[in-house]
């Protein structure tokens, strides 16, 4: 939201004469390109009048912006994200606070200096230039599922490194001999990809155990489709693993077709596990084994963290949010 201030230093002219414009002085002598320029200029930059401020502050506790990494496509294809947001509003609601969504278009995060926001909660991975543009909107940030700069920022992640090892120890104590990752590649931007934490705790902890065979690892990006071709092309292979531990549960439904188009049977043939316990999880043909995520409890610990840090605390906090795995018919 922007200032008298704002337009008049981008135009060149006095805030007098901005204020006189827009408050429609008559009297005022001016060119009617420079009025056509002040009142656009005003629009597009979110101007509101010391009365509407008001009653925008009024009505609201506080403003904030909630920037996801994912365009909306993305984000509709992988319900993790979703789920966070969905406890950032519900919470944001009961607490009436002001919230404003931001997704990525183009690789750009639409969000203007001009905005008067208290705070900003950014869900995903960013770049320590994305960081940058979005301190100069507010220096209120908290990051779910990172923590960059943690000894600057609010942070609510959850422990990668016990809930994947969670898995490989229950399904070695089910004698499971070889086992498989199919996973996905994250991007912050266009040329510029982050290593997959799921992936690097797997391959560390077989490796340990000498259970490791990278044969059986397939990337590709996650979602459904990417799943179910990886799926296919580990199928195709007289060597397979026994049992396929997935990065999220929108790669394991994808995988779980492919297993059922070959005609094999879950999970005697093949076992799958999957990672988030989105809310279709328990309603697959067979019921899928997978990792528990509390998103909504991360979405809301984020907005806690938020109002602590705008009202006054200036320790950062770094929240680390437990997992569950959950046992249901796709192991045997």
């Amino acid at each position: 939201m922007a200032t008298l201030k704002n337009i008049a230093e981008k135009l060149g002219v006095s805030i007098t004469t901005v204020s006189r414009v827009l408050n429609q002085d008559k009297t005022l002598s001016v060119s009617e390109e420079l009025r056509r320029q002040i009142v656009e200029s005003a629009a597009k930059m979110n101007y509101k009048t010391p009365r509407n401020r008001l009653n925008i502050r009024t009505k609201y506790r506080y403003k904030v912006a909630i920037i996801n990494w994912y365009d909306v496509a993305e984000e509709m294809d992988d319900p993790y994200y979703i789920q966070i947001r969905r406890g950032i509003q519900k919470l944001a609601l009961k607490r009436g606070i002001d919230t404003v969504l931001v997704y990525r278009d183009n690789g750009k995060f639409n969000i203007s200096v001009y905005d008067l926001y208290d705070g900003i909660i950014c869900i995903g991975k960013f770049s320590s230039a994305q960081v940058k543009s979005f301190k100069k909107v507010s220096k209120n940030l908290v990051f779910v599922d990172s923590s960059p700069a943690e000894d600057k920022h609010d942070s609510v992640i959850i422990d990668f490194n016990h809930a994947v090892k969670s898995v490989l120890r229950y399904l070695i104590k089910r004698e499971y001999k070889t086992i498989g990752y199919i996973g996905g590649i994250e991007f912050i931007s266009d040329n510029l990809n982050l290593g997959e934490r799921r992936e690097l705790v797997f391959r560390d902890y077989l490796f340990q155990k000498n259970m490791l065979n990278t044969k059986y690892i397939h990337v590709g990006i996650f979602t459904s489709e990417s799943g179910y071709k990886l799926m296919k092309e580990a199928l195709s292979k007289k060597d397979r693993a026994e049992v396929y531990v997935c990065a999220n549960d929108s790669i394991a439904l994808g995988a779980l077709r492919a297993i059922n188009e070959k005609g094999m049977h879950i999970p005697n043939d093949v076992g799958l596990v999957g990672f988030n316990d989105n809310p279709t999880s328990n309603y697959t043909s067979p019921p899928l084994t997978t990792i528990h995520v509390y998103t909504e409890f991360m979405g809301e610990q984020s907005l806690n963290s938020l109002i602590e840090i705008i009202e006054g605390r200036d320790i950062p906090v770094k929240k680390i949010v437990p997992t569950k795995l959950v046992i249901r018919e796709t192991l045997k």
